[in-house]
């Protein structure tokens, strides 16, 4: 299967704007089997509630451009969005083909001050086998392994809208290398890792405010790992390519975790700014869900 990610600029916005930048990218990918976009790549990533001026209904919009987009140039693409049901607001993945959308994952551990937040699915079955879809931080989180350990899959994609420290961009690469590796060891399928590129804009709580005085900035690194064919060479600069076999799997050995997490990471900051954070976001996010439905009602 031709598999094409691209690491698209995040600063261009707007759902239209968007639909006809991503489309510009694909309509030059030679002969793509599958595209695989970032997270909320529809709608650019914003950690704000800024974003829910683009939410979707039900994915209704999202699904019909991406099953025009694959009959178009014969493809399965591969697209994030934000979806609001009723009054919640979820950040979603789907994967749509010719024939219709194949199925939809949904973020677990959202940013808590913009996304309803669950326990949720990580697999969507199509004609080229079970693909296991992790976004962005859930790729990292004990659930998502929980959720597919005991699957056969024969695709892992871990869609990002990830900040990272540039003068860190070592320490980036290395981490991103381990626990994607840690993927291609366990499964022996190809793991696809595209993340966006661009300025990080607004983020609330303290790692908001760390992030940005230290300058993150989204930094793309995007790669396909573990997989065995030839990379494919374009003219397009965001697109990185490969030649892949797709066979369901059973998983051939464990993944250790750190608790919950892949990498040991630092407690001390999961515990005095990470936690926090998310409480804080909670309560945000539901005082903005009703100032949103009091603005309905006037």
């Amino acid at each position: 299967m031709r598999i094409f990610a691209l690491e698209l600029n995040n600063e261009i916005k707007g759902i239209k704007a968007r639909k006809k930048y991503i489309e510009s990218l694909i309509v030059n990918l030679p002969s793509p089997e599958l595209v695989v976009l970032p997270e909320l790549s529809i709608c650019s990533y914003m950690a704000s509630q800024e974003i829910w001026q683009y939410a979707d209904d039900f994915g209704r919009d999202t699904a019909t451009w991406a099953v025009e987009m694959a009959q178009k140039y014969n493809t399965y693409i591969g697209v994030g969005y934000l979806d609001k049901e009723k009054d919640d607001y979820f950040n979603r993945y789907m994967i749509a083909g010719k024939g219709g959308v194949c199925g939809i994952v949904t973020k677990s551990e959202g940013e808590s001050a913009v996304f309803k937040r669950g326990r949720f699915g990580s697999l969507i079955e199509t004609p080229f086998g079970t693909v296991a879809v992790a976004i962005c931080y859930d790729s990292r989180r004990k659930h998502f392994y929980d959720n597919i350990k005991d699957r056969q899959i024969s695709l892992i994609l871990f869609p990002h809208g990830a900040p990272a420290d540039p003068v860190k961009s070592d320490e980036e690469k290395n981490t991103n290398d381990y626990f994607c590796g840690c993927y291609v060891k366990a499964f022996d399928v190809p793991v696809v890792y595209v993340n966006s590129v661009g300025a990080l804009e607004y983020m609330p709580g303290k790692m908001g405010r760390m992030m940005e005085k230290a300058g993150f900035r989204m930094n793309g690194r995007t790669k396909i790992y573990g997989a065995k064919g030839a990379c494919i060479d374009s003219d397009i600069a965001e697109a990185v390519g490969v030649e892949a076999v797709l066979v369901n799997k059973s998983r051939q050995s464990d993944i250790r975790f750190y608790g919950e997490d892949i990498n040991k990471g630092n407690r001390l900051f999961r515990k005095f700014i990470l936690e926090p954070d998310v409480k804080m976001g909670i309560r945000m996010y539901e005082k903005g869900k009703q100032i949103e439905k009091a603005k309905v009602l006037s």
